[in-house]
């Protein structure tokens, strides 16, 4: 089924632009590009002639004294060794299969997840602690680590062990948290290298092959999809393929095996990579796109040094819009949207924005942000931070103004709109149109996010804790996730539907320098058949004085109710019949609410485990046929 939306869009310095809509066809981010199919076994050999004689990690081992004694020097992981120090004197993070079985217990990963991470963790501080100090003092703990882990019932995330097989032995899926623990303790080999002992590593080795690498080659070659990362299209992808590719290229001498790997990276990258809008636009939010592109970033890194530079997975031109993802979505002063299964005020990772600015040559001068020496937590991106020279020559500065009023993706249907480094008016918004049927979708059509300094005084509520009901056929009952806990309307009673068929069709757009405007049709979202009309029009004036109208027109068959809806984590009050003042730690927002029928106000505290905000729903005295309802946002000085 072919869907379609009105978008048009030309982006003007001085000037203006008018835009009528144009039909173009919804671009389908939910299925592979490639399918499963047999190794290629000549590209595996043309690979091979690629790859160096010996497997290699990120970084530079222990032996490397000048580089680790500059770390050491610095004095930023003193805390590291002083938690490796007690840690010396404690027994290691004990298995639990209470904690493990909670998922099905319980309803929540969450005590298994901590303790997956917990255990891995202690690995990861004993590495650092070692080739950081070159004393032999870590060398023990790690190697009782590395095989307290490679003897644990399951690496798989309680959330990912379908019917309990990975815990109970019956078979091993690899997904995100199998990849990690793969990667760190092929990391944790190469970095300590002779330190270990033979038969530790032997150990290791063989819980990768068994955990993670044979069950990869086995889907491959047989096409079955339990690991299903191959042909997924979101953060599953990268972060999957990477761990398994890293892990193989660190660990594994035999070079036919490490160049089947590179070739399994080579083809099923593609599927994450068409997960992002051709506007380069990632709909999982900025949390999975730090996860998610940020193991791309580490995927690349690993095929392109291993195969000397013959193998980018930088090469298609989508990969640099997807890196300027970052500073086309920030609204202002460093403040992002939390669309989707985001948590609010997340900032963008340090480590992509060094990377994509460095081989890319993507402007991150507006970041602050971009240091990162001395984060420990694991042993990818942690050890290849700071070792550079693996990764980059001298920094790239490129300054461009061109996002400085607005950025507009137009096939997520996502409009940030902002006041110029001029402008007197201290506020920036986010315009989410798009459809119910993205990744770690929210039903969010026509929402929009208002900061004002540095506060998101109102909009999306972002993330709530996940529990065995979030991805499944309950996921619309958590009313953060569902259109409930968003500044969209409430329709003769019902909420959004998920789904590819709820859309926003863009009508039309305005933008110049004092003013932009969009109009969207919201109608399909709502399973309502007396619904003839739902449009929502935005209109952001930057001037000194400015302000945000959202304006709703409906219209119905025959009467009904009516009603939408603000979100805020502020301090509000009501300050007149028609008027609400939100007031963050320091800045202030007015809302004036306009409409030919009468209203009321009415106020509704929601958490469901996340950060609690308020609701604040919008709903007119008695049904009507049809009517407009406009809200005028604006900052408070």
């Amino acid at each position: 089924m072919k869907l379609f939306r009105n978008i048009l869009f030309f982006i003007v310095l001085i000037g203006g632009s008018i835009a009528k809509g144009q039909n173009l066809a919804v671009y389908d981010n939910s299925k592979p590009v490639v399918l499963l199919q047999p190794l290629d076994m000549l590209r595996v050999k043309q690979i091979e002639a690629m790859l160096p004689e010996k497997p290699s990690g990120f970084g530079e081992t222990y032996k490397n004294r000048k580089e680790w004694n500059r770390l050491l020097n610095s004095r930023k992981y003193d805390k590291l060794l002083k938690s490796a120090d007690s840690s010396l004197t404690e027994p290691f993070p004990a298995w639990s299969d209470t904690d493990y079985l909670a998922y099905w217990t319980k309803g929540t990963s969450v005590p298994g997840k901590n303790m997956l991470q917990k255990r891995l963790l202690w690995l990861t501080r004993y590495v650092f602690a070692e080739c950081l100090t070159d004393q032999g003092k870590y060398t023990k703990a790690a190697e009782d680590a590395i095989l307290e882990l490679c003897r644990q019932k399951s690496w798989v995330n309680p959330t990912h062990d379908y019917n309990k097989v990975n815990f109970e032995g019956k078979k091993y899926l690899v997904e995100l948290s199998a990849v990690s623990y793969a990667h760190h303790i092929a990391q944790a080999l190469y970095l300590l290298g002779d330190k270990i002992g033979p038969k530790v590593k032997d150990e290791a080795i063989k819980a990768l092959r068994l955990r993670v690498f044979d069950p990869v080659l086995n889907s491959v070659a047989t096409g079955n999809s339990e690991n299903f990362f191959l042909t997924n299209t979101n953060n599953f992808n990268a972060v999957c393929l990477s761990g398994t590719v890293g892990a193989a290229e660190t660990i594994l001498n035999d070079k036919t095996e490490r160049a089947k790997f590179i070739a399994i990276a080579e083809r099923y990258h593609k599927n994450g990579v068409h997960g992002f809008l051709p506007d380069g636009y990632c709909t999982e939010g900025l949390g999975y796109y730090n996860y998610g592109f940020g193991h791309f970033v580490l995927l690349r890194e690993t095929v392109y040094r291993n195969t000397g530079g013959q193998i980018d997975l930088f090469a298609d031109p989508k990969v640099k819009l997807i890196a300027e993802f970052l500073p086309k979505t920030v609204i202002i002063h460093g403040v992002f949207p939390s669309i989707g299964d985001c948590r609010p005020y997340t900032q963008p990772s340090a480590f992509i924005l060094y990377y994509v600015n460095r081989n890319l040559g993507v402007d991150v001068s507006d970041f602050k942000k971009t240091a990162f020496e001395g984060r420990s937590t694991e042993l990818a991106e942690s050890i290849l931070a700071v070792f550079p020279e693996k990764i980059s020559s001298a920094q790239v500065t490129v300054k461009s103004k061109s996002n400085e009023l607005r950025s507009y993706f137009d096939q997520a249907g996502v409009l940030t709109v902002r006041p110029g480094k001029n402008s007197a008016m201290d506020m920036g918004v986010a315009i989410k149109g798009g459809n119910n049927n993205e990744h770690h979708n929210h039903n969010d059509i026509g929402s929009f996010s208002i900061v004002v300094g540095d506060e998101v005084l109102m909009g999306d509520p972002g993330i709530i804790p996940y529990t065995s009901k979030t991805f499944g056929p309950e996921r619309y009952t958590y009313k953060t996730i569902a259109s409930y806990g968003h500044p969209v309307p409430l329709i003769a009673g019902k909420e959004q539907i998920p789904g590819a068929a709820a859309k926003a069709n863009v009508i039309s757009t305005s933008f110049n320098n004092d003013q932009d405007k969009l109009l969207m049709d919201i109608a399909s979202a709502y399973p309502v058949k007396e619904l003839k009309k739902l449009e929502r029009e935005f209109t952001y004036n930057r001037k000194p004085n400015g302000f945000l109208t959202v304006k709703d027109n409906f219209s119905f068959s025959n009467t009904q109710t009516y009603e939408t809806a603000l979100i805020t984590r502020g301090k509000w009050k009501q300050v007149g019949p028609g008027a609400i003042e939100i007031t963050g730690k320091k800045d202030k927002l007015l809302v004036t609410i306009e409409s030919q029928d009468g209203f009321e106000i009415k106020s509704e505290e929601l958490s469901e485990g996340g950060l609690p905000y308020t609701r604040l729903a919008i709903r007119l005295n008695k049904p009507v046929q049809e009517g407009t309802i406009s809200m005028v946002f604006k900052p408070i000085r």
